[in-house]
């Protein structure tokens, strides 16, 4: 039976978990689970990639770990966006998801770093879920793993690992099931029924009910935190008519409250959007599930059986694995999530790790295999060299079978010289093909500027758009977009009876400057406005715009 190994690191929003697992035949073991505590300012998010690097380093030092890790980072981290396409070929969905996504993400697209997982197909339309992460939290995020001693080989969402763990741990259960996990920043809702499932993340989790208690007791945020944990474990000894402990128990109520109204708007939004029905069955996971009174709330608000989610169930743990088993049940299930990818058919999951960063990566695993080898290299002759030195007396015959083993050491630095210029030619090659798959952006978004330019202009619209482009020899190639349209003319009298060509020029001269102000475009020459439609008695005025095209950015 052949089995894999693989370190998994669930970096959440107020703690780390990393676990070895191995899997083969079917089967999940759990080799090894450490977490550390995040230690930052829970009410802000600035301090979370610090306190995770620190944490890391804490793994690599007093846990001794290492090597190629898979990461998970928090719904907390991630934009998640459920979009609608045309149902196309799998190889032109990308395309067609990147210029949806850009109309619904308050992002340019390209400072983020995005994946997507089809959830639906009708053979009419595709339903996609688009998560999305700052470019600049993934390119931070990487760094303080490769200081603590890691390598990423994949990052994964919370979001939707735990599907993955729900098929894994009910495999036979086939009712419509809400499986809700209450984090520290976020809450994660996950509908599961026959036709797929369907995720939504709210912003509301035990850090809400943390702030609650801070502004109630006017305490700090961290001194919040620690009240709560130890008022809700039952570390503080409060009868039931303290003061103290009635506030508490208001806040906690106002939290489950607010909760259950959450869900029920999640739910009625997912009957209404999926054509579903009210799930009958809600599990409960995280950390936060075991707020007293949440689960009954729930129950009697959405008429369902109310349990805690199980997800080890087909998981065996090792000796040095076991801990408190209800704290462990709801912490692993996204860890369970990302390791039975490979395991179970119908699985989800995206990964936020850019390309270039592989790459990176891949090389940087690959350094001390290369040092060893240029050092063997180096070496290699020295043996044979004091061996002939031992084994003939005659000197010139040891030349002669030393510049023998030359020969072929310059016949492959020849090779060598010839491969480098390939690969030359090659990597020239690649940044053409580069350049097209930008251009293909490039237009994307500059249509997008086109359009709402002339919303803004309002009674405009284009009828042609062409590029003219030069390539003189010897000179500096240029590029011009030439635009004709037309401008619905509503009032076209002045008060002397005569076409007011000023106030019109000078439309079309503003729609001009819109068209200017994109980011592909360095100038314009003088617009070439038609009057004669006017002249003719019809409403509309023909123009003609060309724009100059900026080199740099080609379309």
């Amino acid at each position: 039976m052949s089995s894999s190994k693989q370190l998994i690191i669930n970096c959440g929003a107020s703690r780390v978990t990393a676990a070895v697992v191995s899997s083969g035949g079917g089967q999940l073991h759990i080799e090894n689970l450490v977490t550390e505590i995040l230690d930052y300012d829970y009410s802000s998010d600035d301090g979370w990639i610090g306190a995770v690097g620190v944490a890391l380093r804490a793994l690599h030092q007093r846990h001794k770990l290492s090597g190629k890790a898979a990461f998970i980072i928090p719904g907390s981290q991630v934009l998640t966006k459920t979009i609608r396409i045309p149902h196309v070929e799998a190889a032109k969905r990308a395309q067609i998801i990147a210029f949806e996504a850009q109309q619904n993400i308050p992002y340019p697209l390209h400072e983020v770093v995005w994946d997507s997982q089809v959830i639906g197909d009708d053979g009419v339309e595709t339903e996609v879920l688009f998560i999305a992460c700052k470019a600049t939290t993934i390119d931070e995020f990487c760094s303080e793993v490769a200081r603590a001693g890691f390598i990423v080989t994949s990052i994964n969402a919370a979001t939707i690992l735990d599907y993955n763990a729900l098929q894994f741990a009910y495999p036979e259960m086939d009712e419509d099931l809400l499986l809700i996990n209450v984090g520290a920043r976020t809450t994660n809702l996950l509908f599961k029924s026959t036709d797929g499932f369907f995720v939504r993340n709210i912003q509301l989790g035990g850090n809400s009910l943390t702030q609650n208690i801070a502004d109630s007791l006017g305490k700090s945020f961290a001194q919040a935190e620690e009240i709560k944990h130890k008022f809700f474990n039952g570390q503080l000894d409060y009868s039931d008519d303290d003061s103290g402990a009635k506030l508490l128990h208001g806040c906690s109520e106002s939290f489950i409250k607010r909760m259950g109204q959450e869900i029920t708007r999640s739910v009625v939004n997912y009957r209404r959007q999926r054509k579903g029905a009210a799930p009958s069955q809600i599990l409960l996971s995280g950390r936060g599930a075991l707020l007293k009174g949440l689960s009954e709330q729930l129950a009697t608000s959405q008429k369902a059986e109310v349990s805690l989610f199980d997800p080890l169930q087909n998981v065996t743990l090792d000796d040095s694995a076991r801990t408190d088993s209800t704290a462990l049940r709801l912490e692993i299930s996204e860890i369970i999530g990302e390791a039975v990818q490979t395991m179970v058919a119908d699985t989800a999951g995206v990964n936020l790790l850019p390309g270039t960063v592989q790459q990176e990566m891949e090389f940087a695993g690959k350094k001390p295999f290369l040092m060893v080898a240029a050092v063997l290299l180096a070496i290699a002759p020295w043996p044979a060299f004091l061996g002939y030195k031992q084994l003939n007396a005659d000197y010139s015959a040891e030349a002669k079978t030393i510049q023998s083993k030359v020969a072929p050491l310059q016949s492959r630095l020849s090779v060598i010289s010839e491969n480098a210029e390939q690969a030359e030619q090659l990597s020239a090659s690649i940044r053409q093909v580069e350049g097209l798959v930008n251009s293909k952006t490039n237009w994307i978004q500059f249509f997008a500027e086109l359009q709402q330019s002339l919303a803004l202009t309002e009674d405009a619209w284009l009828d042609a758009l062409r590029v003219v482009r030069e390539n003189p020899e010897g000179g500096e190639a240029s590029y011009e977009v030439v635009l004709q349209g037309q401008m619905l003319v509503r009032e076209t009298v002045d008060g002397t009876g005569g076409i007011d060509e000023a106030v019109l020029s000078s439309r079309i001269r503003s729609l001009q400057s819109s068209f200017e102000s994109s980011a592909f475009i360095v100038s314009s020459r003088p617009p070439n406005i038609n009057w004669s439609s006017l002249r003719n008695g019809l409403n509309v005025l023909p123009f003609t715009i060309n724009l100059v095209v900026d080199t740099s950015k080609p379309l």
